[in-house]
């Protein structure tokens, strides 16, 4: 199969000979109200020499999140990059990533240069990058430069945008469950300027008339609490000393809060010893409090040697941290009279921070010949913990567990931008990595290399091979990125995971505007950890090594984007034939499923720009079905464990399918501001998409399964104002 990707990926160069380059598109003037001198600068930017060479990469601007498809009439990033080829998006409406054949937390996450670990609100609802202060981002799923490192997947790296030298602007914004409000200028004009960016949901204020007026119709007593919010804040000075140096101090902050609380009473008619009958009463009761978030602070400052040698230098700090309490209480009246109260009090928190600094340089030797060198010190601390104590009746037991990890990760890189003749650009990187964690060393080496050849004016062929290593593990029960799970290290037992990854492709130009990109990639996996303990809520602290089974994993396939625009249209069709896999010898004695192996993807959307005032767009969302580990049948009947499986992943889910649409309406204020309603569906045909299984059994210990779905239709609108 993979002879047969690459014979396809062959054919398609031929049939692209009248094609011009896939960047010309990037060249093209955009047109755009506001702030053209700085769109102009991003456009520019977007025709780089690294653009140029790389395979697997795709750079988004402003402008794509100005006039691309919203969720619940906000612009989001990580909503935008499940779109493309090669993108599972995993569970629906969540901001999971998966790249590839890989997991969520094998991507590298860049916010102005510093990892961020948590990057999703509400469950991933909502990604933490707000796009009000985002002045691009640069997406890799192959032919990684050797400047990025410490993730085997992909890069999404993020730049935020200084603010305005000249004069105070900003924009303010109101929508279904949240709001925006970001402003920006100078502090001392033409030197110093701000820019800050605020957002908070308001279902706290929604949910609390909704869960009283449940409780008042509740007739059994039972009582709910309730309450979501989550807020952000980015914020940045930005000083320039001279045309040579600058200044930059840049802060994120984001938290959420859950809180949740069941009261259930109970009343118990009984005859106690003497024979007197009583009626007595109690309540059961449930308590949880969840908050989880970032804070991300570094202090960056550009200089200017000469006109063809550039540094950055980059301190920075980037905290994640999750703090999960809950509170059971069950009441229990026996015969003889007794009341009693079992209750369990368990804190779980998970705790991760780098303290870090990095520089690189960037060196143009001639017009043909870019060099990049760089290095990049990291201290890594994670610190989980859990306190637990059980209540029975009276007799206490407190137990308490934990570890405080500690790592160094040094790196070097250097990459070396080159043109040989007018047809040749290569991209040749070696980067060198040291990780320590007491008791262990380790160091590797990652070569990294990536060609790009010129057959014409029209086509460009392109391939990459890659090398990657990630000491970081996300330790989990469960597939989904939630606060339970924790990031620990490579440890003495736990060696690092690693990837390794080919790709090649074609990009081109057709004849009416069209353009036409096919790539092809194979990608190895190793080192990958599968949990393997009992069924708990929490990772394992005191045991985790030895609760994982390790195994490999395997990814390969062929994407394609089919693309048109004008000035007032424009179409983009993404399509992915893809298989990924995994064996861990430990649960299968061969290759299976991985939960994200959709075979198939097919991404529509389109946008018209009816006038300066509207746009409508419309995004359609096709994948295969993901795969669930369910039993297949039963024996022993009444045993507890009666259940058989076959191979892990054993059952297909139907496939997946819905419509978004969209419209904004702009318009000039008398006093010269934009204004802009957003109306949005989601799951406009109301498709009831399968999101799990449930196995039941019948009378005669047969099993069958139910589809279950979660998110009907949708609407939502937006209100914004630019002043």
């Amino acid at each position: 199969m993979r002879h047969a990707i690459l014979t396809i990926a062959a054919l398609l160069i031929c049939l692209a000979s009248e094609a011009v380059n896939l960047h010309d598109r990037d060249s093209l003037a955009m047109k755009e109200r506001l702030d053209t001198i700085r769109e102009a600068r991003i456009t520019s930017d977007r025709a780089s020499a690294v653009a140029k060479t790389q395979t697997g990469h795709k750079r988004l601007d402003k402008l794509d999140f100005i006039y691309g498809n919203v969720v619940f009439s906000s612009p989001d990033i990580i909503k935008s990059l499940q779109n493309l080829p090669g993108v599972s998006a995993g569970t629906e409406l969540m901001s999971g990533l998966y790249v590839h054949g890989g997991e969520g937390s094998d991507n590298l996450f860049l916010l102005d240069g510093v990892p961020m670990y948590q990057i999703s609100h509400l469950g991933g609802l909502f990604s933490s990058f707000n796009t009000d202060v985002v002045g691009g981002l640069d997406f890799y799923k192959s032919g990684f430069p050797a400047r990025y490192g410490g993730r085997m997947s992909s890069v999404v790296d993020v730049s935020t945008r200084d603010g305005d030298f000249e004069e105070f602007h900003g924009s303010f914004m109101i929508g279904l469950i949240d709001g925006r409000l970001q402003f920006e200028g100078p502090v001392v004009k033409g030197k110093t300027s701000f820019n800050v960016a605020l957002r908070r949901s308001w279902m706290d204020a929604v949910l609390a008339p909704t869960i009283a007026y449940l409780n008042r119709k509740n007739e059994d007593g039972e009582t709910i609490g309730g309450t979501y919010a989550f807020h952000d804040l980015n914020a940045s000075v930005t000083h320039r000393f001279s045309e040579k140096d600058k200044l930059s101090l840049k802060m994120y902050y984001g938290r959420d809060r859950l809180g949740l609380g069941l009261t259930y009473p109970e009343t118990v008619d009984a005859v106690l010893g003497n024979g007197i009958s009583v009626t007595v009463s109690g309540e059961d009761e449930l308590e949880a409090d969840i908050a989880w978030g970032n804070f991300l602070t570094s202090l960056n400052w550009d200089h200017v040697m000469n006109e063809d040698m550039h540094l950055k230098t980059v301190a920075y700090y980037s905290g994640s941290d999750a703090d999960i309490w809950y509170r059971w209480k069950d009441w229990i009246f026996e015969a003889e009279g007794k009341e009693q109260y079992d209750a369990l009090n368990e804190t779980n928190v998970s705790k991760v921070s780098d303290i870090a600094a990095t520089t690189d340089l960037d060196w143009r030797l001639d017009g043909n010949n870019r060099l990049r060198m760089g290095a990049s010190y990291q201290h890594h601390i994670y610190n989980p913990s859990r306190n637990s104590a059980i209540d029975n009746d009276g007799s206490l037991l407190e137990t308490s567990s934990g570890k405080r990890y500690t790592g160094d990760e040094f790196a070097l890189y250097a990459e070396d931008e080159v043109s040989i003749g007018k047809r040749l650009n290569m991209n040749a990187g070696l980067r060198y990595v040291i990780f320590s964690v007491p008791g262990k060393f380790r160091h590797r080496l990652e070569p990294r290399l990536a060609m790009s050849f010129r057959c014409s004016d029209n086509v460009d062929i392109k391939a990459s091979y890659t090398h990657m290593n990630q000491f970081a593990h996300l330790i989990s029960t469960n597939y989904l990125d939630v606060p339970t799970n924790c990031w620990l290290p490579s440890t003495e037992n736990i060696a690092p995971m690693h990837s390794k990854q080919v790709a090649a492709g074609v990009y081109s130009r057709l004849p009416m505007d069209f353009r036409l990109n096919v790539e092809a990639y194979y990608k190895t996996m190793d080192n990958l950890l599968e949990y393997s303990g009992s069924n708990t809520l929490f990772p394992p602290l005191d045991s985790w090594e030895t609760s994982f089974h390790k195994g490999k994993g395997r990814a390969y396939g062929l994407e394609t984007e089919l693309g048109w625009e004008s000035s007032k249209l424009s179409f983009t069709t993404y399509y992915t034939l893809s298989w990924s896999e995994r064996r861990f010898d430990g649960i299968w004695h061969d290759w299976y499923h991985h939960r994200h192996d959709n075979r198939h993807k097919l991404t529509l959307m389109g946008l018209w720009k009816i006038t300066e005032g509207i746009d409508v767009y419309a995004n359609w969302n096709y994948n295969s079905g993901g795969w669930m580990t369910v039993p297949t049948h039963i024996y022993n009947p009444g045993e507890v464990f009666d259940r058989y499986y076959t191979a892990p992943n054993n059952v297909n889910l139907p496939d997946y399918h819905r419509l978004d649409l969209g419209a904004n309406f702009r318009k000039t204020t008398r006093r010269g501001n934009e204004r802009i309603w957003n109306i949005g569906v989601y799951n406009a045909y109301c498709r009831k998409n399968v999101v799990f299984v449930a196995i039941s059994e019948r009378e005669d210990k047969s099993l069958y399964g139910e589809g279950r779905a979660i998110f009907p239709i949708i609407p939502s609108f937006s209100y914004t104002l630019k002043f």
